[in-house]
């Protein structure tokens, strides 16, 4: 987790360090859709309009409202539930498995200032990375479970924020 010193881009509270996860979890393809909130929600926050858009403008205590509605209207397996991901389960999910500075070749995989046209795009457009998720990198931020702040140096077990 974190980054090399000398990657470009990095954040100086990104110190790379090793990091254990011991409890599998899933995480969707793709970002919730405008249209996927819309259908739970009854409403679209988001500046840029359309059903396969991410949905955007949405604040972390409006992410966990679509869950807790997720949590009662969309069962899953006995002992999981919708969650946001963890800093650490994200950045797991992104690199998928590499260890370089993005998990692909950039303009392939993501929208960003450079080729987004300065605003959001529909979801699932660019190539997926190597476990299958898409966006991972640009068009909108994710939230996380916990805060991306400054990270532990050495080895970690299922860290948080």
């Amino acid at each position: 987790m974190g980054s090399p010193a000398d990657e470009t881009g990095r954040s100086e509270n990104e110190t790379q360090h090793r990091v254990t996860l011991t409890k599998g979890f899933w995480l969707a393809k793709t970002e919730t859709t405008q249209g996927q909130w819309e259908r739970l929600m009854g409403g679209n926050p988001s500046e840029f309009k359309g059903a396969e858009l991410p949905v955007e403008t949405v604040s972390w205590d409006d992410a966990q409202e679509y869950l807790v509605k997720m949590n009662s209207q969309d069962s899953l397996p006995s002992g999981w539930k919708w969650v946001l991901p963890s800093e650490a389960q994200w950045e797991y999910a992104c690199r998928a498995g590499t260890e370089t500075t993005y998990a692909g070749d950039l303009d392939e995989m993501a929208w960003y200032e450079e080729n987004s046209g300065s605003k959001t795009n529909p979801v699932g457009m660019k190539k997926a990375n190597a476990w299958g998720l898409y966006d991972m990198h640009g068009n909108v931020c994710e939230w996380s479970m916990d805060y991306k702040g400054e990270y532990e140096s050495g080895f970690a077990t299922d860290p948080t924020g």
